[in-house]
């Protein structure tokens, strides 16, 4: 089994975020080679969530999306027990990419699914869903900068959050995901984290990314 310590993240912070699934099944498509081939759903998994923090809030999650390039992991969507899948990928493939839906543009790279169901039973880490914060894990310096904006994708979109940028540095802070799929074992980890002024977005550093050298250990 394939273990991964560091990916393009993405967490869902309420069950049926659109901008969440719109954002990841675009951002990535305005550079010259598509920034994926294919990609996985995997059903009734556990993604276990660890957060030394009483003050932060994200919740387990219980699905999850891979998208892979050329058979390796390049980006992780978790998602939550009761969002609906298959609705809110049909919403973001219905959606412009220039002047095109990007559901033509799939099928014109031929970019392919697939669905597996682990059948786990949940399993949750005590935090309080209707406190979650808006969390986007991030892994590189040019996804950083847009975030800091506001905004979800490393590319130019609409989706973000956008009530406040005024972000402070919070040196520690841990957060690990792990995740077990079918073939492949997630493991990231987070030593520190921006977070914004209002205390409703969270951009936490992933340890072993190429911003690495901003976390303490």
């Amino acid at each position: 089994m394939k273990k991964i310590n560091t990916i393009d993240l993405w967490t869902e912070q309420y069950p049926n975020q659109y901008e969440c699934f719109n954002g990841a099944f675009i951002d990535g498509f305005e550079g010259e080679e598509a920034p994926f081939d294919k990609y996985k759903i995997v059903k009734n998994c556990n993604c276990v969530i660890t957060v030394k923090s009483k003050s932060i809030q994200i919740t387990n999650k219980h699905h999850s999306i891979i998208f892979y390039k050329n058979g390796i992991p390049v980006r992780l969507v978790v998602l939550n027990k009761n969002t609906n899948i298959e609705k809110c990928i049909e919403i973001a493939l219905n959606q412009y990419f220039h002047d095109t839906l990007l559901l033509d543009l799939y099928k014109e790279l031929q970019i392919k699914s697939t669905t597996i169901d682990k059948k786990e039973k949940p399993i949750y880490n005590g935090c309080d869903a209707s406190e979650e914060i808006d969390t986007g894990s991030c892994d590189r310096w040019n996804l950083l900068y847009s975030m800091l904006k506001g905004s979800y994708t490393e590319n130019d979109t609409s989706y973000g959050n956008f009530e406040n940028s005024l972000y402070e540095f919070m040196p520690e802070l841990f957060i690990k995901y792990e995740l077990t799929t079918d073939k492949e074992f997630f493991e990231i980890e987070h030593y520190c984290a921006f977070i914004n002024s209002i205390k409703t977005r969270l951009i936490p550093i992933q340890k072993d990314s190429s911003l690495g050298a901003m976390t303490n250990e």
